[in-house]
């Protein structure tokens, strides 16, 4: 009981619960995660244009093989 008489005071004299909507501080978000803008860095950049071109390459195979497939269905229809 008296644990919580202690901290209804030490929360009334501005503890965690110094913010007006009571959020305690510990679950604030800090002011720079709060920037949802920047430039990427060096490496995200570099792993973007690897990214971008391994899909490019995997786009190409995959009308390869898409290709060779039409070819060999057109010579099964043509042996039949």
């Amino acid at each position: 009981m008296r644990v919580m008489r202690v901290a209804a005071l030490w929360l009334a004299a501005g503890g965690y619960g110094d913010r007006k909507d009571g959020i305690v501080g510990l679950f604030r978000r800090s002011k720079h995660a709060a920037r949802t803008s920047r430039k990427p860095t060096w490496r995200e950049r570099q792993a973007a244009e690897r990214t971008a071109r391994a899909e490019a390459s995997l786009v190409k195979t995959e009308q390869k093989i898409h290709d060779i497939a039409d070819e060999v269905r057109g010579d099964l229809k043509g042996s039949a």
